[in-house]
């Protein structure tokens, strides 16, 4: 990992894609570019919701139509260091920051191909909650999500706490 993983701009700054456990590759399209000529700022939440949505979807069995919880967003947010623009193939890594009772940190970084410089760092916090009462249920994440999100911690704070018990 790198040397710091904060969440200060200056960390951000410095991801690696080996920081990012999980990753994907997203191909921008034109209709992305705004009239400035780069990847208009909506495709990158577009890019965090989908890569996190991909992971939930393969490795925590998730769906959003039957599953008996529903996973909302809290808080999004996502700081530049660098604009990207179509053409381009971008890589967009997942980790997750911080695992609470029913609460999940996520971070992503969006990298362009040929390029080591982070362009982006966004992410958001779901709030895990009963379907039918829209309540976070008091046993907290279900024990198979848990596992699987504990293996995108790599790094985290949370990560090396546990490391040292």
């Amino acid at each position: 990992m790198a040397g710091s993983l904060g969440l200060d701009l200056a960390a951000k700054k410095q991801r690696q894609r080996k920081d990012y456990a999980y990753r994907l590759d997203y191909r921008t399209r034109w209709a992305d570019n705004d009239m400035f000529h780069h990847l208009n700022n909506p495709i990158y939440g577009v890019l965090i919701d989908s890569i996190i949505n991909d992971y939930l979807f393969k490795h925590c069995g998730y769906n959003t139509h039957s599953y008996p919880r529903t996973a909302l967003v809290a808080s999004t947010y996502c700081d530049y260091f660098g604009s990207v623009a179509y053409p381009s193939m971008l890589e967009v890594g997942l980790r997750v920051v911080k695992l609470g009772k029913n609460s999940v940190m996520y971070e992503c970084g969006i990298f362009e191909e040929g390029s080591e410089q982070v362009n982006a760092v966004g992410g958001f916090v779901q709030i895990w909650v009963d379907r039918k009462s829209n309540r976070p249920p008091p046993e907290g994440l279900e024990p198979q999500v848990r596992s699987e999100l504990e293996k995108l911690m790599a790094g985290s704070t949370e990560a090396k706490s546990a490391a040292k018990l």
